[in-house]
This record gives C-alpha cells, sequence and structure tokens, in this order.
C-alpha cells in the first residue's frame, strides 16, 4: 500500500475526526464565493449602483477571508491535537517522522480540496438566496443569476493557497511533536472554534454594504 493509499483509506474510515475540519472549511470557501459572486455580478458592474456599497462588499469579502484564515487554523489545530495519540502510535510501530508528514499532508490536501469542491458548490446553490437578500437589504432590483466565472477562480485562488500553507503547517507540527508527547495525546483538549463568534463576524460583514448604501 502506496503512502496516498493509506493516507485516502485513512481519511475514508475515520470520517467524524476529520468531519469539523472539513465543515468549518467549506462553510468558510461557501461564504467567500457568494461575496464574490455578488461583487462580480454583471448587472452591477455595468449599471449605476452605488459604488461606495460595491467598495464596502469587497472590504467586507477581505474580512471574510481573514477570518476564514483564523477559522480553518483554529480548527485545524484542534484537530491536529485530538490525532496525537493516533500519530504517537504510528511512530512507535515503525513509521517514520518523513512518512508521517507525508502522510498528514496529504490528508490535509485531500480535506482542503475536498472542502474547495463541497464549498463552491454550496455557493453555487445558495448564491441565489443571497442575491434575494442582498437586493431587499439594498432596496434595489433583484438580480439574475449568472455563470460566476470570476467569483469561482478567486475562491480557487485564495483557498488552494490557504490550505498549501495549512498542509505544510501540518506537516510542520508532526515534526515539531516528540513520540512521548504524541503518545500522551491532548490532556486538555482545545476547545472548537465559538461558532456564534464567527456568525456573528459574517453578520456584520453582511450588513457592512447595507451601512454605506445608507450613507
Amino acid at each position: 500500500m502506496t503512502f496516498r493509499q493509506f493516507a485516502f483509506r485513512n481519511v475514508s474510515r475515520n470520517k467524524r475526526t476529520y468531519a469539523a475540519f472539513f465543515l468549518s472549511s467549506a462553510f468558510s470557501v461557501m461564504i467567500f464565493f457568494i461575496y464574490a459572486f455578488f461583487i462580480f455580478h454583471p448587472a452591477i458592474k455595468n449599471s449605476d449602483f452605488n459604488w461606495s456599497a460595491v467598495t464596502a462588499m469587497t472590504v467586507a469579502e477581505y474580512i471574510v477571508y481573514v477570518f476564514s484564515i483564523f477559522f480553518v487554523f483554529y480548527s485545524v489545530s484542534a484537530f491536529l491535537k485530538s490525532r496525537k495519540r493516533e500519530f504517537g502510535v504510528l511512530i512507535m510501530h515503525g513509521m517514520t517522522y518523513n512518512q508521517l508528514r507525508r502522510i498528514v499532508f496529504i490528508e490535509s490536501t485531500v480535506i482542503g480540496f475536498a472542502s474547495i469542491v463541497a464549498g463552491l458548490a454550496a455557493g453555487m446553490l445558495f448564491a441565489k438566496l443571497f442575491m434575494m437578500i442582498g437586493a431587499d437589504v439594498m432596496q434595489m432590483s433583484p438580480l439574475p443569476y449568472y455563470m460566476p466565472s470570476k467569483a469561482i477562480l478567486l475562491t480557487l485562488s485564495a483557498f488552494v493557497l490557504l490550505f498549501l500553507v495549512i498542509s505544510a503547517f501540518t506537516a510542520a507540527f508532526v515534526r515539531a511533536s516528540k513520540p512521548i508527547d504524541l503518545l500522551k495525546g491532548g490532556a486538555k483538549p482545545k476547545p472548537e472554534p465559538k461558532s456564534s463568534v464567527f456568525f456573528q463576524l459574517q453578520r456584520s460583514a453582511f450588513f457592512l454594504p447595507d451601512t454605506s448604501y445608507r450613507f
């Protein structure tokens, strides 16, 4: 069995362990994509729309991405801490640190790219609802659906980069850990990030364009 096959089977066998990391990542991708979907809408670019609101939406997009970075890194940190004992057992059974780093890197990359696909799919599904809400908030006529090639490209670029960095981070985490520390595991598991805080930030970013529009 190759390292790639082992990593893929490990992901498929431990769905619950990977669920929080995957869902938080996919959610971040979805929110980012929906904002990009709105910003690049041709009806907005080719109209006399209030550009201060578009600028505010663009700022909100950056805010969403920054907080997505912290949110995803927090999730992956908790994810890695919960697997310390598993890593320690693999090391004790003869796996080298280089081999373990390769496996963890592949696993993180697989989850990251799966999250991007799932987030984009969910974003495409909910984009129409977001446009209806956004049009109502900004007191404008309903926006038609369109093929968001620019939004997809921006989302892919932003999150492929993020997940490659995260994959490198997970490999560095393994390299910095000693076998005895891995076997002990997390005595005090790190709590999951409070979703309420993240949702409040997302809500604030959503209403930022409306505030700009009113002024």
